[in-house]
């Protein structure tokens, strides 16, 4: 199973940005290897909640950062925050109903790693030109 793990190609200039990221990086691989290992659903819920609520208190924490900072891709960030935190309910919410189906592992895999990648490589890189 694929994971993702944090490189300095990710780097954003703020230790504790940097810092959430690796967190969330991990705490994904985590969720992916206990959904595909079918591990119990109390173990995936909490992950599942763990990087839920970590998600959005690191998404406030970066915000108030580019903010401070001044990023120009600030409102595209918001923008694509509220878009992850809408993905991640859809995948909460069909756990919930469904369980750690091979279909939901699936779409967690390759949407979340997708846009977790590729968000902080495209957006909150960004920062870092700023920041010095």
């Amino acid at each position: 199973m694929p994971t993702i793990s944090w490189d300095p190609s990710m780097t954003t200039g703020v230790d504790s940005i940097d810092d959430q990221h690796k967190q969330l990086i991990a705490w994904l691989n985590d969720l992916l290897t206990a959904m595909s290992q079918g591990r119990g659903r109390t173990e995936v819920q909490k992950v599942l909640d763990d990087l839920g609520g970590y998600a959005v208190s690191h998404f406030g924490h970066e915000e108030e950062c580019m903010a401070k900072y001044n990023c120009p891709v600030a409102a595209q960030n918001i923008d694509a925050h509220k878009q992850f935190v809408e993905t991640f309910k859809s995948f909460k919410q069909e756990f919930d109903r469904t369980g750690a189906t091979a279909h939901l592992v699936v779409r967690v895999e390759n949407e979340l790693l997708r846009w977790l990648t590729s968000h902080i490589k495209r957006t909150d890189t960004q920062l870092l030109a700023c920041v010095h």
